[in-house]
């Protein structure tokens, strides 16, 4: 049985939303535990980036609520609550015409930081940026800025960090890259909420994951549990995403 007394970074209960007449999310409830990765997963469509969304205060809901790290969230966040959370969206958006350095230092100076010279070259290092904090994003490949940008997104040590599709579109070396980022983080004792479509890689990082469909929460547990729940252990995580989502899974 989970132990359900470990504090809670994220809690969400009960959140619906619905924009221009569609639903969007139908009584979602979601707890995400103080030091562990959760995984969203889940098709097109259904609320994954939406609900991360809302979790950033970055639009309304119509029903529920919002807690960060156990103090309620309106929908106007406190200074403090902003400053808890660390957000890095599917596209890259590091500034076109700064370098990757003087991007990490305005971030710095956007959040209040002091000592921000000294922060950003420890940045650097500690992502292993050196040789190329002089370049612009245009000179760097799509995992370099990936890296970057997650990378910005820790400078004000953030208490949560949350990642919409962290490896979209990278080739197999960056995905590790970027994994080894996150497990760093993770053992640093950030809290990460992720959204995936890899199977593969929900397995290797997330303690729990969250399957999502048409606005609402399946199932919560480890990929172990869901395959033994789903699958009773005869098939691997995809089938009982397919099984759970799509009604297709390979039974065997």
């Amino acid at each position: 049985m989970e132990n359900q007394t470990m504090p809670l970074a994220i809690e969400v209960k009960d959140l619906y939303c619905s924009a221009k007449g569609k639903k969007i999310l139908q009584g979602v409830s979601l707890q995400v535990k103080q030091g562990e990765i959760l995984g969203l997963l889940g098709p097109n469509g259904a609320g994954k980036t939406s609900l991360i969304r809302l979790i950033c205060g970055l639009g309304p809901w119509q029903q529920g609520e919002i807690y960060l790290m156990g103090e309620k969230a309106e929908r106007t966040r406190t200074d403090a609550q902003k400053a808890m959370l660390g957000l890095v969206p599917q596209e890259n958006n590091l500034e076109k015409e700064l370098t990757i350095y003087e991007s990490i230092y305005c971030y710095g100076e956007l959040y209040g930081l002091k000592d921000i010279k000294d922060q950003t070259e420890a940045l650097i290092q500690k992502f292993h940026m050196e040789e190329w904090r002089e370049k612009k994003p245009r000179q760097l490949s799509g995992g370099m800025q990936r890296r970057a940008t997650i990378a910005r997104a820790s400078l004000p040590d953030p208490k949560i960090l949350i990642l919409d599709e962290p490896t979209v579109g990278l080739d197999p070396a960056m995905r590790q890259e970027v994994w080894q980022q996150v497990q760093m983080l993770k053992e640093a004792g950030t809290t990460i909420l992720l959204t995936t479509h890899y199977m593969e890689e929900a397995e290797l990082l997330c303690d729990r994951i969250s399957f999502l469909k048409e606005g609402r929460v399946l199932l919560t547990d480890t990929a172990a549990g869901i395959k033994h729940r789903v699958m009773q252990d005869k098939g691997t995580l995809e089938d009982a995403y397919l099984s759970l989502v799509t009604g297709e899974g390979r039974q065997k």
